[in-house]
């Protein structure tokens, strides 16, 4: 019995030394390389394997660690690090070449250099790749088939991938992925797509459009979500269901009895104010819902809330001003038990059960501008901000996009003038520069572009919608012939009876045509609240854009393209 318990104790002693051996990576430990762990999945941090490249004496080691760290920095999507981590390596050995290979093709595929990563994986031997490395490559493949809009390729690759996993978190991140994919595809290319031979994609097509005939209907889908559950028992996505849609099955439709609309109706902002409110209920009509409006000047926003939740009222539209949104989000204990939609999100904006934040942020703009500009094929823009907090504001959102969308940080300028941008134009840009992404008035705006011309460089021109005013006369439409501008969808039908009778009410000034907008669409936002927070991909047609739920709850805004051309403003997208 003594010798057993020996034996134990020094079983227990030994565990913590071989496992450290085992994730050190130094020794060929029962015979076996330590770049054996390429065929692996890696779930370390990159941190973890640049430490282990320190801490390793063997070089074949280090080179492995070297690959397992690039391989996690491209997941990580940090492609610099990934790629200067690859420059280091020389002399390997054919199963760190061909890992090398993978990488190198993911990296090509994140940059939306198809053409290279094509090229490597046509290169690779799968008959050579472990069932990890597979998963790896076929994640190579649905990158390039999404980068070039085949989303039934990308959607059989992760198929592909799919069956080749075994650990359950990654299958529901795969399946999380090709959800998204069918989500955001078009209606017509889900409906004529074949699944025959595939029982995987038929069960991913008959999904997808469970959710498509029932999105308008959130009551409706949950049932049609369960019936399809029942009829695909042995799906992958039946028992790791798209984490988006577990929500689903406990929808509540909204319903409102009374709204409390908290605006700034006095002082200053009382034109800002009472223009949103005018659109607030001009879109509420003869609605049989009760409104009460609380001045947001005249009383503190927590003595509204005490208030409101004094006379029973449940759901809040409102405020506007940032600092009392501040207040609000600092104070998530008030808003216990209410439903708020705000009308402005600042800095601090942050997920609170049941808030959402909704305005004419910049950030819709810059997405909406990064997304037209890589869909265009174009991978080098410069981009003009002011130095200032719609500046930053721009600038940061942009870059954030197009990071997902093409890998590398976008090149960024800020001006305190428009003299600033003609010096850097006339001076000669530093890099070869395809667009240009201008935020400005329409003022800076005239200069930007004279200096543009007078520099003969041809680049394709974007703009914001500061630079739209109803100032703009013929002469300045037909300088800026061929740029390219967002703004909201109110503006695309200025013949129409509603436009009409806003431009009067507005003596025709855009920034409160928009600020009425803005207040028509708040109406149509909450009377959709729990649909756009619990049923993704819901979507409004409003006056300001294409409105969605987002992180956090920011509503999003799709926006409306347009482009000068010939003097006159043309509609380019819905």
């Amino acid at each position: 019995m003594t010798i057993l318990l020996q034996r134990i104790n020094l079983k227990n002693r030994l565990m913590p030394f071989l496992f450290a051996l085992l994730l050190a990576g130094c020794t060929n430990l029962f015979g076996n390389s330590f770049t054996n762990m390429l065929k692996n999945d890696a779930n370390a941090s990159s941190e973890y394997y640049i430490n282990q490249i320190q801490r390793t004496q063997n070089l074949e080691d280090q080179q492995t660690y070297k690959l397992l760290a690039a391989r996690v920095l491209v997941r990580e999507n940090k492609i610099p690090q990934a790629q200067a981590m690859l420059a280091e390596l020389n002399d390997l050995n054919e199963e760190q070449l061909l890992d090398k290979a993978i990488i190198e093709a993911h990296i090509a595929a994140v940059k939306g250099n198809n053409k290279a990563a094509d090229s490597r994986l046509k290169a690779i031997d799968l008959a050579l790749l472990s069932p990890s490395q597979k998963a790896r490559y076929y994640e190579v493949v649905a990158r390039v088939a999404k980068n070039r809009n085949q989303i039934m390729n990308a959607v059989k690759a992760r198929i592909q991938i799919d069956s080749l996993l075994t650990d359950s978190q990654r299958k529901q991140e795969n399946n999380d992925r090709t959800w998204a994919l069918l989500r955001n595809a078009n209606r017509g290319l889900i409906n004529n797509t074949s699944a025959e031979g595939s029982a995987a994609l038929g069960g991913w097509l008959a999904l997808a459009k469970a959710y498509n005939d029932n999105l308008n209907h959130p009551a409706q889908l949950s049932q049609a979500l369960q019936s399809w559950k029942a009829a695909y028992p042995r799906h992958s996505a039946t028992y790791l269901f798209p984490t988006e849609l577990q929500g689903l099955f406990n929808f509540q439709q909204t319903q409102l009895n009374q709204i409390a609309l908290l605006l700034p109706l006095s002082g200053d902002a009382q034109i800002i104010g009472s223009t949103i409110k005018r659109g607030f209920d001009d879109a509420r009509g003869n609605s049989d819902i009760q409104v009460k409006v609380f001045d947001t000047l005249a009383t503190p926003v927590e003595n509204i809330i005490e208030q409101v939740k004094l006379e029973g009222i449940n759901t809040i539209v409102g405020p506007l001003l940032k600092q009392n949104v501040d207040k609000l989000t600092n104070r998530p204990d008030l808003l216990q038990g209410l439903n708020v939609l705000t009308l402005n999100s600042t800095e601090n904006s942050r997920a609170i059960g049941q808030l959402c934040y909704y305005g004419l942020a910049p950030e819709d703009e810059a997405e909406s501008a990064a997304n037209r500009i890589w869909d265009q094929g174009i991978q080098n823009p410069f981009i003009i901000v002011p130095q200032s907090d719609l500046g930053r504001r721009t600038a940061s959102a942009f870059n954030t996009r197009w990071q997902q969308l093409s890998g590398t940080d976008a090149n960024i300028k800020f001006y305190n003038n428009a003299d600033d941008i003609t010096y850097t134009l006339q001076s000669g840009l530093s890099q070869p520069i395809q667009a240009l992404y201008i935020v400005a008035t329409n003022n800076q705006l005239s200069d930007i572009k004279l200096a543009i011309d007078n520099s003969n460089i041809n680049l394709k021109l974007f703009a914001s919608s500061r630079s739209n005013s109803s100032n703009n006369t013929p002469e300045y439409r037909l300088l800026m012939d061929g740029l390219e501008f967002s703004d909201i969808p109110f503006f695309k039908d200025v013949d129409s009876a509603q436009y009409k009778k806003v431009a009067s009410v507005t003596n025709g000034d855009y920034s409160l045509m928009r600020l009425y907008a803005m207040g028509a669409d708040a109406w149509l936002l909450i009377n959709q609240f729990n649909e756009l927070r619990q049923v993704p991909g819901f979507n409004i047609n409003g006056l300001t854009g294409k409105l969605s739920a987002g992180p956090n709850c920011n509503i999003e805004r799709e926006m409306t393209w347009y482009q000068y051309q010939n003097a006159s403003v043309v509609v380019l997208s819905n």
